[in-house]
């Protein structure tokens, strides 16, 4: 398991485009198909919340509900920050909305795949009401990003972008007692429109909520297309035709906002694009949606547990009279039961991994244990011998001393 925890630790400085925001709306679900007058025709009912937990492909025993719901629903449903909303208005149907940590959270322990999760949602007639798109520039060790946030107000406030954005609002954090800057945010558009741009400093955020950050950490630019609507519904349907989330994030990007260099043409349309944007473009058109890797999901549940779950159940545990190993021999057994095939496949994908890497670790252990017998044996050899000559060396310097020399002591 070693080899997995440096994988996450090895530091990142190329760009990643990720899902950052899900918000749909269902209201019913194909059940079968019929044919009437030779055209098949697919029948639906309206859908229910056992619908909801088969299409996220997350058991309902992971969920909780909650005391009061959100957006108009009287009701919801939580599973950390993935929730289920329902119990609005008769037209309002079912909300399931992930913010970033909830799509970060899916993600690591439910997930088989932006890709094929859309794909769900979309044969289920879902309304997408909002998708955000994100590209990470994460730097370490000095690097520095394409460019500092600070920089693009300074060039809005210059007049070198161009945009079919009409403004920029810049907002920024300033610790008072030194003066230090603690975040520089942008935004681009209306919240309410159906694109709107957040360009922000990601690791100034994530300080502010107390959640540590990597030591040799240089920059963390968040860049995000918050879409809504019909702008979600579409980049929805050019992910899952095969088009890279890179491509998309580029020609909306491209298309709504440039920096540019300044020259004496007075069309500011024809000054050329700044490298520094230039560049950025470039690498973005390459960017596929990233997903956490599967082998960390497993890692990332039994960290969840040992720091999030281990103290509650110790309470029960001990509330309970402290009633032995058969308790938590029954609770596994209750919970392979409710295993869902998705779970059955992580596990088993991750527990193959497991044992071929821990046979390879007592391999190595072995021939590493062996060849420090060799090499100890190896240097008790050069020690012996060392002193052996030693020994001798004295031994023929004491047959050479003569008397003369034996008066002199």
């Amino acid at each position: 398991m070693t080899e997995l925890l440096e994988i996450e630790k090895q530091p990142r400085s190329e760009l990643i485009s990720l899902v950052d925001w899900v918000g749909v709306t269902l209201k019913t679900i194909p059940i079968d198909s019929v044919v009437d007058d030779g055209r098949e025709v697919h029948s639906r009912r309206d859908i229910v919340l056992d619908d909801i937990y088969k299409l996220l492909a997350i058991p309902e025993s992971e969920f909780r509900e909650m005391p009061r719901g959100l957006l108009g629903y009287s009701k919801q449903m939580a599973c950390g920050d993935i929730r289920i909303l329902y119990a609005g208005k008769a037209d309002m149907g079912y909300h399931v909305q992930m913010s970033g940590q909830g799509c970060r959270q899916y993600e690591s322990y439910w997930s088989l795949g932006w890709e094929a999760f859309f794909e769900r949602l979309y044969a289920a007639d879902a309304d997408f009401a909002r998708l955000d798109l994100a590209i990470d520039d994460i730097r370490y060790n000095g690097d520095e990003p394409y460019f500092w946030v600070s920089d693009l107000d300074r060039r809005n406030r210059g007049g070198v972008c161009r945009s079919k954005w009409r403004n920029s609002r810049p907002m920024s954090t300033v610790k008072l007692s030194t003066g230090e800057s603690r975040g520089h945010t942008i935004y681009y558009g209306s919240n309410q429109s159906d694109i709107m741009l957040r360009i922000y400093e990601k690791n100034f955020e994530r300080e502010a909520a107390e959640m540590e950050l990597e030591e040799d950490l240089t920059a963390w630019n968040r860049i995000e297309l918050q879409l809504r609507n019909d702008r979600a519904m579409a980049t929805v349907s050019h992910i899952l035709s095969g088009i890279p989330s890179g491509e998309i994030i580029f020609g909306l990007l491209k298309n709504y906002i440039n920096y540019v260099d300044r020259t004496d043409d007075s069309n500011k349309a024809r000054w050329p694009i700044s490298e520094f944007w230039s560049e950025f473009l470039g690498d973005v058109e390459k960017l596929r949606l990233s997903s956490r890797a599967p082998d960390k999901t497993i890692p990332a549940k039994k960290n969840w547990l040992d720091n999030s779950v281990s103290a509650t159940q110790a309470e029960v545990w001990w509330a309970l009279g402290s009633p032995g190993e058969d308790y938590f021999v029954e609770m596994m057994n209750r919970g392979l039961e409710k295993m869902s095939e998705e779970q059955w496949a992580r596990a088993e994908a991750f527990r193959t991994m497991y044992l071929a890497e821990k046979e390879t670790a007592a391999d190595l252990k072995e021939v590493r244990y062996a060849d420090y017998i060799a090499r100890q044996n190896e240097h008790s050899e050069e020690l012996i011998n060392s002193l052996a000559k030693e020994y001798l060396d004295k031994i023929k310097g004491d047959a050479s001393t003569s008397p003369k020399d034996l008066d002199a002591f």
